[in-house]
C-alpha cells in the first residue's frame, strides 16, 4: 500500500513538472490571433499586439508589446497585473497597469465597448512613462503620470473623470497660446474635478507655480495663487478659450513679468492680480495692482509706474501714477472695448518732454476728456509737416470729447485754456502767449489769445461753427510785428523786413470768399523787401510818354523791378471788406522818393481792381496805373494824365510826401535830372 502511494505520488510529481515544463514551453503568441478576434468581434477595441508575454503560472500578469488601438491609441509595451477577476460579478480589479512610450490621439479617441463581465474596473496604480499626447490644437510630450485607487468604469459606464490621485510631470506641453516645460503637479479628481495641490512648470520663459482646478462639467479653469516669475507672456488677441469655457486667476502672484501684445508691451511688473476672469473673447474681469519698469502703447510711452486696475465686461478702469516722458503722470482711464471709446476721467502731465514722430497716429477712435491738465510741457516735432516745439507749456482741458474726426463739447464748461513761455512753428516764434477757448454744440468760441509774436504783441479772439459752411468771427491786433520772422517763416521768394502793425475784424465763412465782411488796416514802418526797386521803376515810368492809357507787358515789368531792392518808409493799407473784397480808398505807400496812392479792391481770392497813383507834392496823380485781373500774372496799365491848374489832389491821407521826394511836378522834375547811369 505504502509502495502504491509512493508510485502515485510519484506520478502525480512527473505530472506536475511534466505540465509546468509543458506550459512554459508553450508559445502564448499561438493564443494571440484567436483571442484578438474575440476582442475585436465583441468589444470593437480594434486591437493590434505585436508581441505578448504570459506565463499561465502567472495567470494574473501580462505583458503586450508593440499594442495599437485603432488609429488613437499606441504603446511600445503595456503591462497588465491583475488583483481580482470575477466575470461573474462583472468586477475586475487591476493592481498595475504600465504604459511605455503610449501615443495617444485625443480628437480620434473614443470610450471602447466592452462586455457585460467588465462592467466594473478598478485600477489600483496606474502608470505612464514617456506618454504623449495630441489633438485639438493641444501637444504634450514625455509625460510621466501616477492614478492610484481609480475606477474608470461603473456598472457598464465610463467615468474618466472619477476620483483619483494623480501625480506626475511632463517634459512639454503646448498650444497655439501657452507653452509649458518641465511640468511637474501632484493632486487628486475629486467629484469629477481635477484638482492639482502643486503645481510648478518653466512658463515663457520663467518659471509658474500654485494650484490648479480643472471642472469639465462647469466649464471653468482656475488658478488658485498662482505665481509667475520672469515670464515673457504674449498675448494673441486671435487666440480665444473652447465655447462656453471661462479661465479664472485668484491672487496671482506676478514677478518681473513681461506681457506683450500686438500694440501694448509692458516690462518689469512686480504686483499681484487678486481676481480675473476670462471668458475666451474680449478683455478680462477682475481687479489688481502692480508696478511696471516700462510700457508702451503704440507711441505712448510710461516709465517706471504704479497701476490699479478694476475691469467688468462693459468698462476697464485704470489708476496709473509714475514718469513718463522724463516727467510725471498721473491718471483716471476708462477703456469701453465693445466701443472702442477712452474716458479720460484725469490726466496729469508735469515736466515732460514729448516727441512726436512722423508716423505718430492716434490709435483710439473715440476720446472723452473730462479733465486733463499739463504743466511744464515740452514738445518738439520730428514731423516736417508739423514743424512745432513748445517750451514751458501749460495746457487745460475739460469736457471735451473727439469722435468721428469732430471736436464736441461733453457739458457747457467744455474749454480749453492754457500758457506758453515759447512756441516756435518752423522759424515763427511766440512767447509768453496766454489762450482761452470754449466749446458748444454748434462752434468753437476763442475768448482770448494774446502773447509776444514777431517780436511784437498778439491780441485776437473770435468763433467758428462746427459744422458746414462754418461762420466764422475774427478780430485781431497785432502790435511792431518785426516782418524779417514772417519772410523766414513763408520762405518768401523776395525776403522783406520791417516794422508792422496789423488790426482785422472780419466775419464769413472759410469756404465762401465772397462772404467776408468786416475791416483790415495795415500799418507799416521801414519795410525793405528784396528784388522790387519800386523807386528806380517809378522814375523810369515817369520819363516815358503816356498821354493816353496803354497797356503794358505786366511780366517785363515785373523783370524790371526786380533789378533793385525796394524800401518803403511808410504803408498804409486800410479799408472795409465787401463781399470778400478789400477796399483800399485812400491807402497810401511813402517810398524813398516816392508817394504812391491806392484806390479799389483786392478779392479774397487775389483778384485785383486797382488803381495807383504817384503823387506829387500837391496830392496830384501824375502817374496812372491800373492792376487787374489775378495778382500772380495781372494786366497792367500805364497813363500820364494832363493836370489842370490848379490841379486836383488825388490823395489827402496821412501818408506824407517824403523828404527825398522831387518838388513840383514830378514828371518834369524827372525828366529834368541827369540820365541814370
Amino acid at each position: 500500500m505504502k509502495k502504491l502511494a509512493r508510485r502515485g505520488l510519484t506520478g502525480l510529481l512527473v505530472l506536475l513538472l511534466g505540465g509546468w515544463l509543458l506550459l512554459n514551453l508553450l508559445d502564448v503568441n499561438q493564443l494571440k490571433k484567436p483571442v484578438l478576434t474575440w476582442l475585436n468581434e465583441n468589444t470593437e477595441l480594434d486591437v493590434s499586439i505585436g508581441r505578448l508575454e504570459f506565463n499561465p503560472l502567472s495567470p494574473y500578469k501580462l505583458l503586450a508589446e508593440d499594442v495599437r488601438l485603432g488609429d488613437w491609441f499606441s504603446a511600445r509595451q503595456v503591462y497588465l497585473e491583475l488583483e481580482q477577476l470575477a466575470p461573474l460579478a462583472g468586477r475586475t480589479e487591476i493592481a498595475i497597469l504600465d504604459i511605455i512610450d503610449g501615443r495617444l490621439n485625443l480628437e480620434q479617441t473614443r470610450p471602447p465597448e466592452l462586455p457585460a463581465n467588465l462592467a466594473n474596473v478598478y485600477i489600483h496604480e496606474l502608470n505612464t512613462r514617456n506618454l504623449s499626447l495630441a489633438g485639438n490644437g493641444w501637444e504634450a510630450g514625455g509625460i510621466r503620470l501616477s492614478v492610484s485607487n481609480w475606477q474608470p468604469r461603473q456598472n457598464g459606464q465610463w467615468q474618466w473623470w472619477a476620483d483619483a490621485d494623480v501625480s506626475g510631470n511632463l517634459r512639454q506641453l503646448s498650444h497655439p497660446a501657452l507653452e509649458l516645460a518641465g511640468f511637474g503637479f501632484t493632486g487628486q479628481l475629486r467629484q469629477g474635478r481635477l484638482e492639482l495641490d502643486d503645481m510648478r512648470s518653466r512658463l515663457f520663459g520663467g518659471l509658474l507655480s500654485g494650484s490648479l482646478v480643472l471642472d469639465p462639467v462647469s466649464r471653468e479653469l482656475r488658478l488658485n495663487r498662482p505665481r509667475f516669475s520672469q515670464v515673457k507672456l504674449p498675448v494673441n488677441p486671435d487666440v480665444t478659450l473652447a465655447e462656453g469655457w471661462t479661465l479664472q486667476l485668484t491672487r496671482a502672484g506676478l514677478d518681473n513679468v513681461s506681457l506683450t501684445t500686438p500694440s501694448l508691451v509692458v516690462n518689469g511688473i512686480r504686483g499681484e492680480i487678486r481676481d480675473l476672469e476670462w471668458t475666451g473673447s474680449g478683455l478680462p474681469q477682475g481687479r489688481g495692482q502692480w508696478q511696471a519698469s516700462e510700457a508702451t502703447l503704440d507711441w505712448l510711452r510710461l516709465d517706471s509706474h504704479t497701476l490699479q486696475w478694476l475691469g467688468d465686461k462693459e468698462r476697464q478702469s485704470i489708476t496709473l501714477a509714475g514718469n513718463a516722458w522724463e516727467g510725471n503722470i498721473e491718471a483716471e482711464l476708462g477703456w469701453y472695448a465693445d466701443q472702442g471709446r477712452l474716458d479720460v476721467d484725469e490726466l496729469r502731465l508735469s515736466n515732460t518732454k514729448l516727441v512726436w514722430q512722423p508716423d505718430i497716429h492716434w490709435p483710439v477712435p473715440d476720446v472723452r476728456i473730462h479733465k486733463l491738465n499739463l504743466t511744464s510741457t515740452e514738445l518738439l516735432s520730428l514731423d516736417n509737416e508739423l514743424p512745432l516745439s513748445v517750451y514751458n507749456g501749460d495746457v487745460f482741458i475739460t469736457d471735451l470729447a473727439w469722435s468721428a474726426g469732430l471736436w464736441r463739447p461733453l457739458s457747457t464748461q467744455a474749454r480749453i485754456e492754457g500758457s506758453v513761455t515759447e512756441l516756435v512753428w518752423n522759424s515763427l516764434i511766440g512767447r509768453n502767449t496766454e489762450f482761452s477757448a470754449r466749446l458748444t454744440d454748434e462752434q468753437w468760441l476763442l475768448d482770448n489769445l494774446n502773447g509776444n509774436w514777431l517780436d511784437g504783441q498778439l491780441t485776437m479772439n473770435g468763433s467758428m461753427g462746427l459744422y458746414p459752411p462754418h461762420s466764422t468771427e475774427l478780430e485781431l491786433a497785432g502790435k511792431d510785428w518785426q516782418l524779417r520772422h514772417l519772410s523766414n517763416w513763408l520762405r518768401a521768394d523776395r525776403g522783406f523786413a520791417g516794422d508792422l502793425t496789423v488790426n482785422v475784424r472780419l466775419t464769413g465763412e472759410p469756404g465762401n470768399a465772397d462772404s467776408w465782411q468786416g475791416k483790415l488796416a495795415l500799418d507799416g514802418r521801414d519795410i525793405f523787401v528784396e528784388q522790387a526797386g519800386l523807386d528806380h521803376w517809378l522814375r523810369n515810368r515817369l520819363a516815358e510818354d503816356y498821354p493816353r492809357p496803354k497797356q503794358v507787358d505786366a511780366a517785363l515789368a515785373g523783370l524790371d523791378l526786380m533789378q533793385h531792392d525796394g524800401f518803403i518808409y511808410r504803408l498804409d493799407l486800410q479799408g472795409p471788406v465787401q463781399a470778400g473784397r478789400w477796399q483800399l480808398n485812400g491807402s497810401a505807400l511813402q517810398s524813398v522818393r516816392h508817394l504812391l496812392a491806392l484806390r479799389g479792391s483786392i478779392s479774397a481770392g487775389g483778384q485785383l481792381k486797382l488803381n495807383l497813383g504817384v503823387i506829387n507834392d500837391a496830392g496830384c496823380r501824375e502817374l496812372a496805373i491800373q492792376l487787374t485781373e489775378d495778382w500772380q500774372a495781372p494786366k497792367l496799365r500805364l497813363h500820364q494824365p494832363t493836370l489842370a491848374e490848379p490841379c486836383q489832389p488825388w490823395y489827402s491821407g496821412a501818408v506824407p510826401y517824403p523828404a527825398a521826394g522831387l518838388p513840383g511836378k514830378l514828371i518834369e522834375a524827372v525828366r529834368a535830372l541827369p540820365a541814370a547811369p
